[in-house]
């Protein structure tokens, strides 16, 4: 049974995750910096920047959603083994989308049983995590686009009186700022896909189990970013494509590599690395707003 949204005790739970998010992942960033770490790209200095921070926020947000609604807490857990796996070992794109698949089956089944949205369980899980875990590589951009996607996600469940989805939301925004306060330009360290693949999972699931068709609009930027990779150059490996690089003026420069949503701003604009992923948020939340709007007209 959930704490009241109002009770003093639940707005006290979130600072506690919120607090308890920014001690583990500091205490994280100084024991992985010598272990598994890269260096930023997009900065002339190459200092070790300490990757996987996502297992703060995940372990956090999975452990209590135990005690709160174990279903929820197990596609959290799944999804972040797989992107543990995948971070130290680097699966391939057909091995990470069946696995991803199987687990959003899995879920699905203990949630609807055989039901049609089981179908939509393997098939969103599947789909929106990879879509979570590609729009990605600059500072700051795929947790602060998955907090912001969960944040309209939580508006509209809130609209239609699905209170327990939107405390689930609150949980996980607060988990995953105190990352977001170290992932920020100039990050002090890096998601991992343990950080990113559970954000499309999680969403996905609360936006089925509730039955939100708002939430595609809340993903058209991610959903614009994949198709304009798979367009340009199918389906690959993340290593294998070239990154964006980082110009003499301090801006990026989009290079001749795959198409993706950040390479076409650079393209249009050229821009510094901060002002992308503030761009790329502006996006999202315009978005964010449109699915809102539509949900009250909807009304």
């Amino acid at each position: 049974m959930f704490i009241l949204l109002n009770d003093s005790y639940f707005l006290g739970l979130l600072v506690a995750v919120f607090l308890l998010s920014y001690l583990l992942t500091r205490t994280f960033i100084k024991f992985m910096v010598n272990y598994k770490y890269s260096f930023d790209l997009h900065k002339r200095s190459k200092e070790k920047i300490p990757e996987m921070g996502g297992i703060v926020p995940v372990l956090i947000s999975s452990l209590l959603f135990m005690l709160l609604d174990f279903k929820i807490s197990l596609i959290l857990l799944l999804t972040g083994f797989v992107g543990i796996y995948d971070d130290l070992f680097k699966l391939s794109p057909f091995k990470k989308i069946v696995l991803l698949g199987i687990i959003g089956g899995i879920v699905g089944y203990l949630i609807f049983g055989f039901d049609v949205k089981t179908l939509l369980m393997i098939l969103g899980v599947s789909i929106f995590s990879n879509f979570t875990n590609m729009l990605a590589g600059f500072n700051g951009l795929e947790i602060g686009l998955g907090i912001i996607s969960a944040f309209f996600l939580g508006i509209v469940l809130l609209l239609n009186g699905e209170y327990d989805g939107f405390r689930l939301i609150l949980i996980f925004i607060a988990s995953y700022l105190g990352l977001l306060l170290f992932n920020k330009y100039p990050a002090k360290v890096f998601p991992g896909d343990v950080g990113t693949l559970p954000i499309g999972a999680f969403l996905v699931t609360l936006a089925i189990r509730y039955s939100i068709p708002e939430f595609i609009i809340i993903m058209t930027p991610y959903i614009i970013d994949a198709f304009l990779k798979y367009l340009s150059a199918g389906v690959t490996k993340r290593e294998d494509h070239k990154p964006t690089t980082l110009r003499e003026d301090g801006k990026l420069d989009p290079g001749r590599g795959y198409l993706s949503l950040p390479r076409l701003i650079l393209k249009i604009y050229p821009m510094r690395e901060y002002e992308l992923v503030l761009t790329l948020w502006i996006i999202e939340i315009f978005f964010g707003i449109l699915a809102v709007v539509l949900r009250v007209i909807r009304q």
